[in-house]
């Protein structure tokens, strides 16, 4: 787990996202307004921050105001995005990426990130190219679709547990119903959202690739 910032830094880049949550693009002179703090102080803190990968300073000249960019870090920090992680098969078992892929602007927290749908066992409710948020953490209730790993191998299903079995289920009736030992397959993250198509969260804007 990461360490906590300094109170200072921490409330630099609070500021910093209350700003961009306005639909503004920061410079280090609106914090000094915003925050109130000496020029030298508040460079000190940026600078902090910018080292440890959370912030990008970008200098226009003498005179000039230095501009804040956000980094990917930083802004999973502060919640203003979710983190999209690769894809994962809606059909049968196969391998999966998960590897940072873009960053959805919308508000997240901790445990929520978004995965590429692949395949059509979900069809017709989760499409291929369709983005699903999930969420780490809690237990899937009987019926909920979830992420789930099996033998180093992912897929996205209904999920039914009874008992020490668990049956994974799909929405496309062509597709067969697994059942397997629930001692074998790990929850990697029970569905919240679904965002129709990542080409649409492109042409929205909502989608930035590193």
């Amino acid at each position: 787990m990461a360490k906590p910032l300094p109170p200072g830094q921490a409330r630099v880049l609070q500021a910093i996202a209350g700003l961009v949550r306005r639909g503004l693009n920061p410079t280090a002179h609106d914090l000094t307004r915003a925050l109130g703090i000496r020029p030298q102080s508040l460079l000190q803190h940026l600078e902090a921050l910018e080292r440890k990968g959370l912030l990008r300073l970008h200098p226009t000249g003498h005179g000039r105001p230095t501009h804040l960019e956000l980094t990917p870090a930083g802004k999973l920090l502060l919640g203003l995005s979710i983190p999209l992680v690769g894809s994962i098969p809606a059909g049968p078992l196969e391998a999966s990426s998960e590897e940072l892929a873009g960053l959805i602007a919308l508000p997240g927290r901790p445990g929520l990130y978004a995965l590429v749908v692949e395949g059509d066992s979900m069809a017709e409710y989760l499409l291929e190219g369709d983005v699903v948020v999930v969420e780490k953490g809690p237990r899937p209730r009987p019926g909920e679709i979830a992420a789930l790993l099996h033998e180093g191998k992912t897929t996205l299903k209904y999920v039914y547990p009874q008992g020490k079995r668990i049956v994974l289920k799909p929405h496309n009736p062509a597709y067969p119903t697994l059942e397997l030992p629930a001692q074998e397959v790990e929850v990697q993250g029970v569905f919240r959202l679904l965002l129709r198509g990542r080409e649409a969260l492109k042409a929205l804007g909502l989608l930035e690739t590193p």
